[in-house]
C-alpha cells in the first residue's frame, strides 16, 4: 500500500485489497502460528505467488483451507482429511486425494445401486401409506447421475490446469503470461465450485441412501 491508498478507509476497499491488508497485519506481527482460510479468495495471481512464496519462508506453523491447488501444492507438507465427524492424517499428496475422492464416489456408488435393488424388491410390499417415502430411487439415480457428470467435469478442468500450468513455466511474454494466468484463476474457482457440489451431491447420496427407521 503506498500513496493514498494508506489513507483509504476500510469499508471502501475491493476483496482483494482487503485480503491484501490482512496479509499484512500478519506479517506486522510476526506470529508464529498462522490458521487461514481459503486465503487466496480475491487475490490476483502475483499476489497469490507472493503469498505462496511468504508461506514457505515463514518459520512458523501453517495450517490453511483452500481450494487452490497450486497454492497446496506448494506450502503444504502434509494434509489432514476431514470425513465423517472425524479427521485424520491423511498419506499422499493431491492426486492421491482425487484419487480417494474417485475411490468413494465408486463406493457410494455400489451402495446406491444394492439400494435400489432392495428398494425395488421391497417396495412391493409396503403398505400404501409408506409409499411416498419411499420414493427415493429415482431421485437416487438422478443424484449418481449429477456426481458423475461433475467427476467428468473435474477431469476436464484438472487436465487444462495441468496444460495450462506448463505453458506458464515455459511463456515469458507479459500479454500471454496474462493470458494464463486469468484462465488458470477462472479454472481454481469452477474447480473449487464443482468440488462443493460434488460433496454435497456425496452427502445427499449418503442421507438417501440410510436405512428408514420405523
Amino acid at each position: 500500500f503506498s500513496g493514498d491508498m494508506v489513507k483509504q478507509r476500510v469499508g471502501t476497499m475491493s476483496g482483494g485489497e482487503k485480503a491484501r491488508l490482512v496479509l499484512c497485519m500478519i506479517v506486522w506481527r510476526r506470529p508464529n502460528l498462522l490458521l487461514l482460510d481459503e486465503p487466496t479468495n480475491h487475490l490476483d495471481l502475483a499476489t497469490r505467488e507472493a503469498l505462496s512464496m511468504a508461506l514457505n519462508e515463514f518459520e512458523g506453523t501453517v495450517m490453511l483451507v483452500s481450494h487452490d491447488r497450486s497454492l497446496l501444492r506448494s506450502v503444504c507438507d502434509e494434509f489432514w482429511l476431514v470425513s465423517r465427524g472425524g479427521v485424520d492424517d491423511f498419506t499422499g499428496d493431491l492426486d492421491d486425494y482425487q484419487r480417494y475422492l474417485l475411490d468413494e464416489a465408486r463406493r457410494n456408488r455400489e451402495t446406491l445401486r444394492e439400494s435400489l435393488k432392495g428398494a425395488r424388491e421391497a417396495v412391493g410390499q409396503l403398505p400404501a401409506a409408506d409409499l411416498a417415502a419411499r420414493k427415493a430411487p429415482a431421485n437416487l439415480k438422478r443424484l449418481s447421475r449429477d456426481q458423475e457428470r461433475v467427476e467428468q467435469a473435474l477431469h476436464a478442468l484438472q487436465k487444462e490446469q495441468h496444460s495450462l500450468a506448463e505453458s506458464l513455466s515455459t511463456t515469458h511474454a507479459a500479454p500471454a503470461m496474462a493470458d494464463l494466468g486469468r484462465r488458470m484463476n477462472e479454472i481454481a474457482e469452477q474447480l473449487a465450485a464443482l468440488e462443493e457440489q460434488w460433496l454435497s451431491l456425496a452427502d445427499q447420496i449418503d442421507n438417501a441412501t440410510r436405512p428408514i427407521s420405523s
